[in-house]
């Protein structure tokens, strides 16, 4: 019988990358049994859930060929807003819950208002509303954290339920962000503005109403994701989310989006982070000195970014 090694060898790129993820793992492992224990599982994957809950509808963006750099910022502003509007204010928490999704869909809004009606380079545009962002989030706080947030209910926290709530949130944000992307009309539009906008246009897509739905989306997904760290710490800083835009767009490169438009992928996403974390916590676990996994995350980034730069080239040379 004749096998085709060919064939039988070839992998697609996501499975390349849960193979990379779990031979990383496997090392620190090694290194450090305790790591592939039940707890520290747990903790690799809490340690991801929010910046991912903020950063899925991020993909959806950067794959219609836009940015948002402000994702961190609108968490923070958006976990302070319930912990003021509770705490000090008297508001129930479904109320507070509504209000900071309005904080999260009005920057999103203005985001995408600057970008495409202003014509300001999203980057910039994202990366000013950054800065008002944190400035309101240090002012309304006074720079100070704010804490005895209630649990959701009494008990909350002893339950399965509530230990997993956030990370269970980011599973099923991605179940609904792939299935947008890969299984929706909608998906195939958000791809084809980001492939080819001009193109887009001549068939009758509106792609600014696109991007628009997609930047305010965006900033609810921070927004949310700003409520569920409130929820889980019970504490509200003003710090919170810094770093959070290079972390996922580090985790989204790493996964297969293009930061060229056009490509995304949600579970991409997951692997993307998830290797970044699994190699931050083998670092601690193996006592290795925590600025080389800053060396290692940059070197793996531009890895994922010089084979995406291939990929365009070759795309464009090809059309």
């Amino acid at each position: 019988m004749r096998i085709n090694l060919k064939s039988s060898t070839h992998l697609s790129p996501f499975v390349k990358r849960v193979i990379f993820v779990a031979v990383v793992f496997a090392i620190f492992a090694g290194l450090n049994p305790a790591l592939a224990n039940y707890a520290s599982i747990l903790s690799i994957i809490q340690g991801i859930a929010f910046v991912g809950i903020a950063s899925v509808f991020l993909v959806l963006l950067i794959t219609a060929g836009e940015f948002d750099i402000s994702i961190g910022a609108t968490a923070a502003l958006s976990a302070l807003t319930p912990a003021i509007l509770v705490t000090k204010q008297g508001y129930n928490i479904p109320t507070a819950l509504l209000i900071t999704l309005g904080v999260g869909a009005s920057v999103g809004l203005l985001n995408g208002l600057v970008v495409i009606y202003g014509k300001v380079p999203s980057f910039i545009a994202t990366i000013a509303m950054l800065f008002i962002c944190k400035s309101l989030a240090t002012y309304i706080s006074e720079g100070k954290g704010i804490s005895d947030f209630p649990d959701l209910y009494d008990g909350f926290k002893e339950t399965l339920f509530g230990q997993y709530f956030s990370i269970l949130v980011f599973i099923l944000m991605i179940l609904v962000g792939e299935f947008i992307l890969n299984r929706t009309n909608f998906g195939k539009v958000i791809a084809a503005v980001g492939s080819n906008p001009e193109a887009a246009r001549t068939a009758g897509i509106n792609a600014n109403r696109v991007k628009l739905t997609l930047f305010v989306a965006t900033g609810c997904g921070a927004a949310l994701a700003g409520f569920l760290s409130l929820v889980h710490f019970n504490s509200a800083w003003f710090t919170l989310g810094s770093g959070w835009e290079l972390l996922a767009i580090a985790g989204l490169v790493i996964g297969g989006t293009s930061l060229f438009g056009g490509r995304g992928t949600v579970i991409g996403l997951f692997l993307g982070l998830l290797l970044m974390q699994v190699v931050a916590s083998g670092m601690v676990a193996s006592r290795i000195d925590p600025w080389w996994q800053t060396v290692i995350t940059g070197v793996i980034v531009l890895v994922s970014l010089s084979v995406d730069m291939k990929r365009k080239k070759v795309k464009t040379d090809a059309t």
